[in-house]
């Protein structure tokens, strides 16, 4: 299991240990065998709002995306979607390591009227990621969404989508954008739409063991982008007893807390479970030294 740890100003930390850390399943504790940074290459796809409501957003996401992108690595691959309404998901690049091409991507988006699906989108980012090089779990594998949330025409609801979040091994990091939304209640005291955005938004990030930033301005999101660079690169593999036998299929809840020290505030941050049928990396072997 991947975990990202951060400190009270929300930034990711590099200098975690095991005794750091805790894993339960209901109340009961299990036994931690290895905490160690998980520097695997990774394959992700960025997903960009491309409806009309994000018109005035999307030149601000573009650039936060080519800051993402600029980061990678030699091994890392990238995947760009655009989306508007169900039937408008597009590839503008499949999954490559060729930064220009990607950029010249970016470069290439524009919004256009549609009634907006993003659960449509993230559904069909989280199986393409997934599916991209399957096999031995030596990658690592995400989503970075920039969207308002606001889904208005998706085939699948956000059951199907956490339901799929959970059989695969794709975090999913949302930077959300919001503050045009209305907050205003609907009719016999709905969510507003904003309420319902940040909602969606949030599930999507907590079943993915991802990260949700709301961001209000361009600052904000510049730095968002950042720490989603950081730990796209950089998070913590972590492997503990687990709670039923390898052919057990279902989904196993735990929750990962930090140990409680007076020096220090930690939040972790992991998948909410796990099922035994999604293979797991292994640690690396310890170098042998030479006599």
């Amino acid at each position: 299991m991947t975990l990202i740890a951060t400190d009270r100003a929300n930034h990711s930390i590099e200098d975690l240990k095991k005794e750091d850390v805790q894993i339960r399943s209901g109340s009961q504790l299990r036994l931690i065998n290895f905490l160690e940074p998980d520097k695997r290459p990774i394959d992700y796809a960025i997903v960009i709002d491309n409806t009309g409501s994000f018109r005035e957003l999307l030149k601000l996401a573009v650039e936060a995306a080519a800051k993402i992108i600029s980061s990678n690595g030699p091994n890392d691959e990238t995947f760009l979607e655009r989306f508007v309404s169900s039937g408008k998901i597009d590839t503008v690049r499949d999954f490559t390591s060729d930064k220009a091409s990607l950029l010249d991507g970016l470069n290439s988006l524009y919004a256009e009227m549609g009634q907006s699906a993003v659960i449509d989108a993230v559904h069909l980012a989280v199986s393409h990621t997934a599916a991209h090089k399957a096999g031995p779990n030596n990658r690592r594998r995400a989503v970075v969404l920039f969207s308002d949330g606001e889904d208005r025409a998706s085939f699948y609801n956000d059951e199907k989508l956490a339901k799929l979040l959970r059989e695969k091994d794709v975090q999913v990091f949302v930077i959300g954008i919001v503050s045009q939304l209305s907050k205003a209640e609907g009719l016999i005291h709905r969510p507003s739409p904003r309420v319902k955005a940040e909602k969606l938004l949030q599930l999507i990030a907590n079943e993915s063991g991802g990260r949700l930033f709301l961001c209000k301005d361009n600052l904000e999101l510049l730095e968002a982008a950042a720490e989603i660079a950081h730990d796209l690169h950089f998070q913590y593999l972590i492997g503990f007893e687990p709670l039923a036998d390898a052919n057990d299929k279902k989904f196993h809840k735990v929750s990962v807390s930090s140990i409680a020290s007076p020096n220090r505030a930690l939040k972790l941050i992991a998948r909410p479970g796990y099922a035994n049928g999604v293979p797991a990396p292994l640690p690396k072997p310890p170098e042998q030294k030479s006599p």
